[in-house]
């Protein structure tokens, strides 16, 4: 008996759909997508996690695909989705993209200096700009508790530029100065560790600005033993007078608090000598100052500069430029040239070291600066 014609058209057609449908059954080209808290120098995760906590320095996703291909690229948008910060809600907060080349690829999302809101997250995937897949993930929790610690806490007028830490110890200044310095010591820190300073105008001549934050800069300890925060005043422009307030903060908590003043100029008790620093020139014209402790052997000149407030008169000051310790070793303690004048007033100090015909001897070098005989400070600066 023959089966009708038709009847042999539709079992070819279901013969040829099975035969199909395992080549069809997975078209897309990301097999995998898991988010991540380490992942493997291949790309394989290694740590899967879909939570983490606002202070998290990183999140990985590591995609593996279904084929590779260098001319193909998998993209990465990271969203907040909904979270306690209801401004950022469905934000795009970091994206990136990467060739698909190999059979695992890592899409990574690395935290500012600001902690992740609390709330829910997800990764957009593209394959060459096509959207394929949302992983999604959860910030929760408290931050990690931070070994790091705070100490000697100094407001300055002046910084050791090699070091950051303090050439002066001062916690009142003339409403006329340029720059103020806040140095601290960091302990058990790591590269990673934040750190903020909050500056706070507390109280004086501006009652509208009275409790107000004025300025919040924060900074990475990245290994150094003391790093600095300064804020500084344009050409003309005045700090207003009165109580201020910086408030230091190791990953957002809270640890110290370093009160100054601010002053009229004629209220300032001599000896005070403010802003000293060593600088190279950046132009020709000489009107580009670039402050620096390290300079090159070539250097033709090394500048140094001061203000002095309310110097009776008669005083004599002496500048000596002395060449600490040769990198050779060969040189100790040779006072190279000196500078002798008399100040009186307010007083803008300026003295120069310039190479005559050989360049400058290479190692550790001083400027002390002597006031009717007796040393004020000592400034280090480094020729290399």
């Amino acid at each position: 008996m023959k089966m009708p014609l038709f009847i042999v058209y539709i079992l070819a057609a279901i013969s040829v759909l099975f035969i199909l449908t395992p080549s069809c059954a997975n078209t897309s080209p990301i097999e995998q997508a898991v988010i991540c808290s380490k992942v493997s120098t291949s790309g394989e995760p290694v740590t899967v996690s879909n939570t983490f906590t606002p202070d998290v320095s990183n999140i990985y996703c590591s995609v593996k695909l279904t084929s590779t291909s260098a001319k193909s690229r998998v993209k990465a948008e990271w969203y907040v989705v909904n979270s306690d910060n209801a401004s950022l809600n469905n934000s795009l907060i970091g994206e990136g993209s990467i060739a698909a080349e190999t059979p695992y690829v890592v899409l990574a999302f690395t935290r500012s200096d600001k902690l992740l809101p609390k709330g829910d997250y997800e990764v957009k995937l593209y394959f060459d700009n096509t959207l394929v897949q949302a992983v999604p993930f959860k910030v929760q929790g408290e931050i990690t508790p931070s070994a790091a610690t705070l100490s000697d806490a100094t407001m300055c007028t002046s910084l050791d530029l090699l070091t950051n830490k303090p050439l002066d110890k001062i916690d009142v200044f003339p409403d006329d100065i340029s720059k103020i310095f806040c140095s601290v010591k960091v302990n058990k820190g790591d590269f990673n560790t934040v750190i903020k300073a909050r500056w706070t105008y507390v109280s004086g001549e501006l009652e509208n600005m009275k409790g107000k934050v004025i300025y919040e800069p924060t900074t990475k300890a990245e290994g150094r033993e003391y790093i600095s925060f300064s804020i500084g005043m344009q050409p003309g422009k005045q700090l207003p007078i009165g109580q201020y307030n910086i408030t230091l903060f190791v990953e957002s908590k809270e640890q110290v608090n370093v009160p100054f003043t601010v002053v009229d100029p004629a209220s300032i008790k001599w000896p005070y000598v403010s802003e000293m620093s060593t600088y190279s020139y950046t132009d020709k014209d000489q009107k580009t100052a670039n402050l620096t402790a390290q300079f090159t052997s070539d250097v033709k000149q090394v500048n140094f500069r001061a203000k002095a407030y309310s110097v009776p008169a008669d005083t004599e000051l002496n500048i000596q430029w002395i060449l600490d310790r040769s990198a050779d070793g060969t040189i100790q303690s040779k006072l190279l040239k000196e500078d002798k004048s008399k100040i009186e007033g307010i007083v803008e100090i300026r003295a120069s070291l310039v190479s005559k015909s050989d360049p400058f001897t290479k190692g550790d070098y001083l400027i002390k600066m002597l006031v009717n005989g007796q040393e004020m400070a000592s400034i280090p600066f480094k020729v290399q």
